[in-house]
């Protein structure tokens, strides 16, 4: 069996972690802006309706 004697080192660390975060943001940004785009619209037309009844 493979077994690690050491922990990962911090710089290995901190690079997967810049790269999980930059690769994230490529892949879901522009769904998850859309949708709370759609979602803040919705919201703001629901209270519009009930603030004129």
């Amino acid at each position: 069996m493979f077994f690690r004697r050491r922990f990962l080192s911090l710089p290995l660390v901190v690079g997967a972690v810049v790269i999980g975060v930059v690769s994230g943001k490529a892949i879901f940004g522009p769904p998850l802006e859309e949708y709370w785009t759609k979602k803040l619209q919705e919201e703001s037309a629901k209270d519009g309706d009930t603030g004129s009844s």
